[in-house]
């Protein structure tokens, strides 16, 4: 997509989220990909990204991600070179052309890998033109680590990564950040509510908030415990149903273009038992920016 004048154009590069059946294998697979310098991400993530160089067997999770483009099948590009260099030529062309990337899911999680393959082959010049990282509902995608190598790469190129969280949506919060598992977000997030209001949320409050989701996947040991879910349970029922009663009323409210469709409001009617998993939904994520305060994107810590 591009916007902008043709002195001055900002391109948007936008990955898809989860489709088919192959995504969603992709998605669980939460092997490590370990590459030399950049810590540990998501294989699964990783493959989906162009990742072709790894070894099942191998216990240190090794993996490569050559610079130079590798042998691939015209019918299935591979999504990392083709946006690469597809980019350079675009830059080449216009020299005061920027662009962001951007991503809902699946592909909120690769829009944060693709800066992070750019800046692993020392692509200067497109990090140099990369303007900011919008994620929307993205998954968790590496390690500590790799979290520490990707804030250092944002600041170095001024970068700015906004990733984006709608009400309880499960996705945000897989994988699991445990000793087992270790997966971890980076930086901050920007939460919006079931009114659509947001706020700036540091990484500490949403692992408070965790704590109390986990719960709900856990074997529950304690009474107290028992009482924290039932009551988190609560919640979330109460916010569905208002969510649906919202999904009757938005188009008068919001104006006719937020007017919601019978199958969107069919999922409402689910999301009352299932509301972590609507809340993953896009149509919360575009009103989420289209109705939210746009003052929220003008913060950004270094």
């Amino acid at each position: 997509m591009r916007e902008g004048t043709a002195e001055d154009d900002k391109f948007i590069v936008a990955f898809r989220g989860t489709t088919d059946a192959y995504d969603w294998s992709t998605d669980f697979d939460y092997s490590w990909c370990n590459i030399d310098g950049m810590g540990r991400t998501h294989r699964g993530f990783m493959i989906a990204l162009g990742l072709r160089e790894f070894s099942l067997l191998d216990e240190d999770y090794k993996c490569d991600f050559p610079n130079s483009q590798i042998e691939q099948d015209p019918e299935k590009p591979i999504a990392y070179y083709v946006i690469r260099d597809k980019l350079k030529e675009i830059m080449a062309e216009n020299k005061r052309a920027k662009f962001i990337v951007t991503g809902h899911s699946l592909g909120g999680a690769l829009a944060i890998l693709f800066p992070a393959i750019l800046a692993y082959h020392g692509e200067v010049e497109l990090l140099d033109r990369m303007e900011a990282i919008y994620t929307f509902g993205q998954p968790r995608v590496g390690n500590a680590e790799f979290g520490k190598f990707m804030k250092k790469k944002l600041r170095e190129f001024n970068i700015k990564y906004y990733r984006i969280v709608y009400g309880y949506d499960i996705v945000p919060k897989l994988p699991f950040d445990n000793a087992w598992m270790k997966f971890k977000h980076f930086g901050t997030s920007i939460h919006f509510n079931s009114f659509y209001c947001g706020k700036i949320v540091e990484e500490e409050a949403i692992k408070k908030d965790e704590k109390e989701v986990n719960i709900m996947i856990k074997i529950l040991r304690k009474p107290s415990e028992i009482v924290k879910s039932f009551m988190v349970f609560i919640l979330k029922t109460l916010n569905a149903k208002w969510e649906l009663i919202r999904g009757f009323i938005i188009g008068i409210t919001a104006g006719p273009y937020y007017k919601e469709g019978w199958f969107l409001i069919g999922l409402r009617y689910v999301g009352i038992i299932f509301p972590d998993f609507i809340n993953h939904n896009p149509q919360d994520y575009v009103n989420s920016t289209m109705l939210g305060s746009q003052d929220l994107f003008k913060y950004y810590p270094h």
